[in-house]
């Protein structure tokens, strides 16, 4: 899908949302995340060609897998940490947003943590 069809539901989206909100929040709200999961499921099924070119990017280049797969994670982990803080913000729950960002800093962190160590022990050996 197009990002002028993505941006398309969007502004349908947003409208029949903001039309919504004045009779019923609950149903204005449902609208929003209907939106919001259509947009982000035409982005994903079209995800496919770009981890194609990634991985011919990571042969040609000699680059180790075990590295892709973590930058890969902690991506995955930022886009859907930003989507659920979206969300939370949008239902008016600005706590539980901060605490989702808060979770999803911290998964990065941890998932990010063998690449760094593996830095860490380059930095060590160039030193002795």
């Amino acid at each position: 899908m197009s990002i002028i069809a993505i941006s398309v539901i969007g502004v349908i989206t947003a409208v029949t949302s903001l039309s919504l909100r004045r009779y019923n929040a609950e149903i204005s709200f449902a609208v929003a995340v209907i939106g919001a999961v259509l947009m982000f499921s035409s982005v994903i099924i079209n995800i496919s060609s770009t981890f194609d070119t990634v991985k011919n990017v990571i042969s040609s280049a000699d680059i180790d897998y075990k590295y892709v797969g973590i930058m890969l994670k902690c991506a995955g982990i930022c886009i859907l940490t930003e989507f659920a803080c979206d969300l939370c913000s949008d239902a008016g729950q600005k706590a539980l947003a901060a605490n989702v960002s808060l979770a999803g800093k911290v998964l990065v962190i941890t998932a990010a943590l063998p690449m760094y160590q593996d830095i860490l022990n380059i930095v060590i050996s160039l030193i002795d």
